[in-house]
């Protein structure tokens, strides 16, 4: 082959290889709602930038193994901070590594467990590599209680609580219970983990009672939010997630057996089947929980409120109830798998009735529950 040729393949392969690793983080952020400008080039900081969080690394590991056929080693999350850094990761791996299908083929697993146990052991990686190296910052350039050595040793102890906290709900999401047998039992294994862990949580307020069910809607600035209203509210609630979550293996196993409802996520929340399988279960006297600014983001303070919840309250003629939370980000920081010490505040405000059936009604209920809620967690615009 010509050397002129040969250069102009390579350079072909090499733009290809980009346009791919750039398609895989693109499906993902579009997965997440996030960078809705597409600011994302090949040198983004995946998780200062545009706030992709270390579970969905993993995620993104597994489908670049998929797209390239090839493995990555668990290292990859402690270097890998840009799509350049993914593809010369994907690129040292395809020159030394076997494929995918190769390493599969040989397994005696079934392709489910294969999965849960290379997650696993991917995730214990990425967290016990992130915590040391956390540490080893914070004894080289601070001398705070959350930095150093002490820091470090609670991250470790802490998920050696949570892993098995993990596991257990799992297996009450999969054994033959009814709901409320779920929901107890969980409850009380929530708790009983939070004391273990040294989690300080108040609450100030109540929920109407399930006589008249409503909308709960609350900011969301961190994965433990959802955990401590649904463990420390006095009310059974019925959380709302995006249907992208409702077959992932872990969580959505969890989700679905703890009674979740599944919406799509964007304009279809506000669609008519949408809207009404969030009446049928208010009006079935559940309590429905909707974080409204519908993801999590790295930067601090409230974002724009989708309209979904409030066009089910419309709907059904149910008040919204605004909950601030406190002290949950300090707890676990978005895109972090480092737990710390804390104090986690839930306010309960006052309720908020529909003002009427028109779109504008529906726009300033959705203001006015947020003014409320900015109120009682303290946070302002992001």
């Amino acid at each position: 082959m010509p050397e002129g040729h040969a250069i102009m393949t390579s350079g072909a392969n090499a733009s290809r290889d980009e346009e791919l690793v750039l398609r895989d983080i693109r499906a993902l952020l579009d997965q997440l709602l996030l960078d809705q400008d597409h600011s994302l080039t090949m040198r983004s900081n995946l998780t200062e930038d545009l706030g992709i969080d270390s579970l969905a690394l993993v995620e993104l590991c597994d489908q670049l193994e998929r797209t390239f056929e090839v493995s990555l080693p668990d290292e990859v999350f402690l270097t890998a901070t840009t799509p350049q850094h993914w593809l010369e990761a994907v690129t040292v791996a395809r020159g030394g590594a076997s494929s995918v299908r190769d390493v599969d083929a040989s397994s005696d697993a079934s392709p489910a467990s294969e999965r849960f146990f290379a997650i696993s052991k991917r995730l214990w990686s990425l967290v016990a590599g992130r915590v040391a190296r956390d540490a080893r910052a914070g004894r080289a350039v601070s001398n705070s209680p959350s930095s150093g050595a002490g820091s470090f040793l609670y991250a470790l102890y802490a998920w050696a609580l949570l892993i098995p906290f993990a596991l257990a709900i799992w297996s009450l999401a999969v054994l033959p219970m009814t709901l409320p047998q779920r929901r107890s039992a969980g409850r009380a294994i929530a708790r009983g983990t939070c004391r273990a862990l040294g989690l300080s949580v108040s609450v100030d307020g109540e929920l109407p009672t399930s006589k008249r069910p409503s909308v709960i809607a609350a900011n969301h600035s961190s994965f433990i939010d959802g955990l401590m209203l649904y463990v420390y509210l006095d009310q059974s609630l019925t959380f709302v997630a995006s249907t992208d979550m409702e077959h992932q293996f872990l969580v959505g196993r969890i989700m679905r057996g703890f009674g979740c409802v599944f919406v799509e996520r964007g304009r279809a929340e506000r669609s008519a089947a949408s809207v009404e399988q969030l009446v049928d279960t208010i009006r079935g006297g559940l309590h429905l929980l909707i974080f409204p600014e519908g993801s999590i983001s790295a930067q601090p303070g409230l974002r724009v409120f989708r309209l979904g919840a409030f066009e089910a309250a419309a709907s059904s003629n149910c008040p919204v109830v605004p909950v601030g939370i406190r002290g949950s980000r300090e707890v676990l920081r978005p895109g972090s798998f480092r737990p710390h010490r804390g104090a986690v505040r839930i306010t309960v405000g006052e309720p908020v009735l529909p003002a009427g059936n028109e779109f504008s009604d529906r726009v300033v209920m959705r203001d006015r529950v947020r003014d409320a809620i900015a109120q009682l967690c303290g946070d302002n615009d992001s």
